[in-house]
């Protein structure tokens, strides 16, 4: 097989997909997260029961500081177990120039966001901002 008809062959079996229609929101926070590193990281975890229909009897967040913080507030870890049925598992993560706050892909249609779950991550904001102060 000479080199043209490799690269027709090769070219046959290459399917290009482009750009799929799946999507993450992101809360940000300015700030310099690499200064705070391990403190703010942090994700929620749940128990959940139930094959079919699944329902979520318990929430907490495992990580740094932050997440004793965040397993103190009751009203967010009430809102917290309507909104992961949606949003799947929580994450905060600092970056070099920021600190995202934010859950899993969604797919196109998928792509909503509940005012539960807009105050849970408000809730979370200002647990992260309030941190970020008192660190100052």
């Amino acid at each position: 097989m000479n080199a043209m008809e490799q690269s027709k062959a090769s070219s046959n079996n290459i399917h290009a997909y482009g750009v799929l229609p799946f999507y993450q929101i992101h809360f940000i926070i300015k700030s310099n997260g690499k200064t705070y590193g391990e403190l703010l990281l942090a994700r929620t975890r749940k128990k959940v029961t139930g094959v079919v229909n699944k329902r979520i009897e318990d929430v907490w967040w495992e990580g740094g500081k932050i997440a004793d913080r965040l397993n103190n507030d009751t009203r967010l870890k009430e809102l917290l177990m309507h909104v992961l049925k949606d949003e799947g598992d929580i994450f905060i993560d600092p970056t070099d120039n920021a600190i995202r706050i934010y859950s899993r892909f969604k797919a196109e249609h998928e792509l909503n966001l509940s005012k539960e779950a807009i105050e849970a991550f408000n809730i979370i904001a200002g647990h992260v901002k309030q941190m970020i102060k008192e660190f100052e």
